[in-house]
């Protein structure tokens, strides 16, 4: 009964691909993360709330305006604090 075909991989190459593969996924999270980490580590206070209330946030709940709010800043100053981190964040990350 039943004579189906296994889900399971027996093939050692597949195997190995697969794992390389998440081991590259893996190696450019960790990296990004650090980037990200960095660029929050040399910014100043009000940008890293900002970007933590915008992006980190578990379940972020502001807006820019609220944000803006928030720090009693105006809204173009938070865009243009979030504008020179996003910046930032991708020289570092080098795209």
């Amino acid at each position: 009964m039943g004579g189906g075909k296994s889900n399971v991989m027996t093939n050692t190459s597949e195997l190995m691909a697969i794992t390389i593969a998440d081991d590259r996924r893996l190696t450019n999270l960790e990296r990004n993360k650090k980037v990200v980490e960095r660029c929050l580590g040399n910014a100043d206070e009000d940008t890293v709330v900002i970007i933590n209330e915008l992006y980190i946030k578990q379940h972020p709940t502001l807006t820019i305006q609220g944000v803006a709010q928030k720090l009693n800043l105006s809204v173009p100053s938070v865009k243009r604090r979030r504008q020179r981190f996003l910046e930032d964040l991708r020289e570092e990350l080098g795209w």
